[in-house]
């Protein structure tokens, strides 16, 4: 059997046994649609605030302007963080927490 027809074998076969798996097997924790568009609004945040560093990185800005753009910045991402770890928290069966891998 050639590498790729395994690996379409295997795919086929995960597809199966998630499509008859409870949700609660698959997704071991859920999120709000408030919760993802604040995780979206959120990361656009940091996105933007972090282009306007580099493109004014030369530029001769006002004294508070890079210090601001970076308080604004890590609070976003300070956000995320209790943001994603709430999410983690909500989960859909119980159980022990997820381990690693």
């Amino acid at each position: 059997m050639t590498t790729s027809k395994a690996l379409r074998k295997a795919a086929k076969a995960q597809a199966t046994a998630t499509a008859t798996a409870p949700p609660s097997a698959v997704y071991p924790f859920g999120a709000t649609l408030v919760q993802i568009d604040r995780f979206h609004q959120l990361l656009r945040t940091i996105s933007a605030h972090s282009d306007m560093v580099t493109v004014c990185s030369g530029a001769q800005m006002d004294d508070a302007s890079l210090s601001t753009l970076g308080e604004s910045i890590f609070n976003a991402a300070h956000e995320v963080r209790v943001l994603v770890d709430t999410i983690y928290t909500q989960r859909l069966c119980e159980g022990s927490p997820l381990g690693n891998g």
